[in-house]
């Protein structure tokens, strides 16, 4: 079972997350009709995920992460043809427990911190998927 991220990344990082699970959504909560939501797992400086919407197809992607972005390679559900997309990310620093540590922000989307069984199914089904090309 893949778990939520709790922690952000570490100042030794270059990677604006630190590796693990995120969702984020067009609406603060999770679950609700007519919004996007990105589910997505981050690995250094390299993701794996999808786009969705409840009850409807989702859309594997893979690609890079950086302080600035998101570059990624979105597969199409239907016809299995790869379109580049990009994402404006905004990192800001925030204190924290010890310290200062980055917010992570994706434009239009808030940070969700409960994974649902569904996400995970997502996430798990995008591994398998993107596993040749990552």
């Amino acid at each position: 079972m893949l778990s939520s991220a709790s922690a952000l990344a570490s100042p030794l990082s270059n990677a604006p997350l630190v590796d693990g699970v995120y969702l984020y959504g067009q609406q603060p909560a999770a679950a609700q009709p007519g919004s996007v939501y990105m589910v997505f797992e981050v690995t250094g400086d390299r993701t794996v995920g999808a786009f969705y919407m409840p009850s409807s197809s989702f859309d594997c992607f893979h690609g890079d992460i950086s302080a600035t972005r998101l570059d990624l390679m979105v597969v199409d559900s239907y016809e299995q043809t790869s379109h580049p997309y990009s994402l404006a990310v905004e990192t800001q620093p925030t204190l924290a427990a010890g310290g200062a540590a980055p917010e992570f922000g994706i434009d239009g989307f808030t940070r969700i911190n409960t994974l649902s069984e569904l996400d995970e199914r997502i996430l798990e089904t995008c591994h398998a998927d993107q596993a040749g090309v990552i």
